[in-house]
């Protein structure tokens, strides 16, 4: 039953076409992974080719690109799904080590509300499942009163460090676990304590292991003023109604967790706090709250139960619960679910690259933010682009230099003066989309559809094409 549960949650928010700008981006930079070519400078750009790649998520990159030279979409969405599964059961097995099987499945439930908006093909579903891995271990260390377990976290984080960035909250949740039964013992003593913070600084120097070295942290670094140069959406905190299921969650969970306040160990208040505010700081971090508390979730469940609160009361308020606060109907999703649409066609129309392949389209082009990793996937090398949706791979002022000169049509015109063609995205105009800032005076539309605009320079390479159209 719980696998059933387990394949059937994972498979609903898998198998559905998802608008993912950075889904390009990662399959390109994995081919050129496959070919021998490491990714260390930005190769799909046009204007910043020499700019350094401090890090990627290589591993994921790698296997995303496997995985859709074997089977397309849908094995892209087959790998989703599996990382899911084994997030949910890693943390199922997690809540097992306290409590009985209907609680844990009620926490899933819940899980599954939490995860869904963030169910996206990208790299950091590989962080879900280390997150759910070290929790976990965590919990076993605690059930065995022992460090040993902890151990296996340092090869857990060194593959880890490979696949995704925010290994960082993997260590970080080992070094919480370790400094708070330091400061006051719960389940191990200060020794084994003093052990675990061993761990801790094992942990660190795995993330080392990868082939950009210190560059996971340079990374991190930079990734840390991203919110200051351009207003994010995932970068922003979550909010109501469409982040509801993570409000309510976090609620239960204090809840529960002060119910019992003799139970609640320093670590786990700790660990508790710091993913909250983590989550409630940034929407793209929303799931790790769950991976964290889900045990001592069950736990306290667990102590209802042991209390004459019947468990199969709890899982059926977990599903009710469902139904009220699932992003998405779940009949919609289910009726919903689809093989493939890696890149919806409302977004990224076959025609339109259809028309830049027969008119021999190529070189340098201005592009839209959100359509730089569909062009690098589909049309790299004979198309440099402009730009892409992830801003640590350019040089910050890249895109305050964009922001700027769309509010001026002369300082728009400069910037892009070494391109003789366009793609725009009507789908979502913004700063950064160029809508809007191609005169007719200059530029000719050789192409529209609801989606999609191409404009050639008037007299430029592609002047033929702009009088023919």
């Amino acid at each position: 039953m719980v696998a059933t549960v387990v394949v059937a949650l994972s498979a609903i928010i898998s198998l559905r076409s998802v608008y993912e700008p950075d889904l390009g981006w990662h399959l390109a930079h994995g081919r050129e992974n496959m070919a021998g070519r490491l990714v260390r400078t930005n190769v799909f750009s046009s204007t910043e080719s020499q700019y350094r790649q401090r890090y990627t998520s290589w591993l994921s990159e790698t296997a995303a690109y496997a995985a859709w030279r074997i089977g397309g979409d849908v094995a892209l969405q087959a790998l989703q799904a599996a990382t899911i599964a084994g997030a949910l059961t890693l943390i199922y097995l997690a809540c097992r080590l306290w409590s009985g099987v209907l609680p844990s499945l009620s926490v899933l439930v819940l899980g599954f509300l939490v995860i869904e908006p963030r169910a996206i093909p990208r790299p950091h579903l590989a962080s879900l499942l280390g997150l759910a891995a070290v929790s976990w271990i965590v919990q076993r260390a605690v059930a065995a009163r022992s460090t040993n377990p902890l151990w296996w976290c340092v090869p857990i984080v060194a593959l880890w460090g490979n696949l995704h960035s925010e290994v960082v909250f993997g260590v970080a949740l080992i070094a919480i676990f370790a400094g708070g039964e330091l400061l006051r013992p719960s389940a191990l003593d200060r020794w084994q304590a003093l052990s675990a913070s061993g761990v801790a600084v094992a942990c660190v120097a795995a993330l080392l292991v990868n082939p950009y070295g210190w560059g996971l942290f340079l990374y991190l670094y930079e990734n840390a003023s991203v919110p200051q140069l351009l207003g994010i959406a995932e970068l922003q905190p979550p909010s109501l109604p469409v982040y509801r299921a993570f409000f309510a969650y976090a609620a239960v969970a204090v809840v529960l967790l002060l119910s019992f306040p003799r139970r609640l160990a320093f670590w786990e208040f700790a660990a508790a706090g710091i993913f909250a505010a983590i989550g409630f700081r940034d929407l793209r971090l929303t799931p790790l709250l769950f991976f964290v508390t889900a045990p001592m979730v069950a736990a306290r469940l667990a102590a209802l139960a042991a209390g004459g609160v019947d468990g199969r009361a709890m899982l059926v308020t977990a599903c009710t619960a469902a139904i009220f606060l699932v992003r998405v109907p779940l009949t919609t999703m289910i009726t919903g679910m689809r093989l493939g649409g890696a890149f919806p066609e409302v977004v990224y129309p076959a025609q339109a690259l259809a028309f830049i392949e027969s008119e021999n389209l190529s070189g340098p082009v201005f592009n839209s933010h959100n359509l730089g990793g569909w062009l690098e996937w589909t049309e790299y090398p004979r198309v440099r682009v402009f730009q892409d949706s992830r801003l640590q791979a350019y040089p910050p002022e890249r895109f305050r230099s964009i922001i700027e000169a769309s509010r001026s049509q002369p300082q728009w015109d400069a910037l892009t003066s070494g391109v003789d063609w366009a793609i725009l995205s009507l789908v979502r105009p913004n700063a950064l989309s160029g809508v809007g800032r191609f005169p007719t005076a200059t530029w000719a539309t050789v192409y529209e559809d609801e989606a999609i605009e191409i404009l050639v320079r008037r007299n430029g390479r592609y002047a033929a094409l702009a009088a023919r159209h």
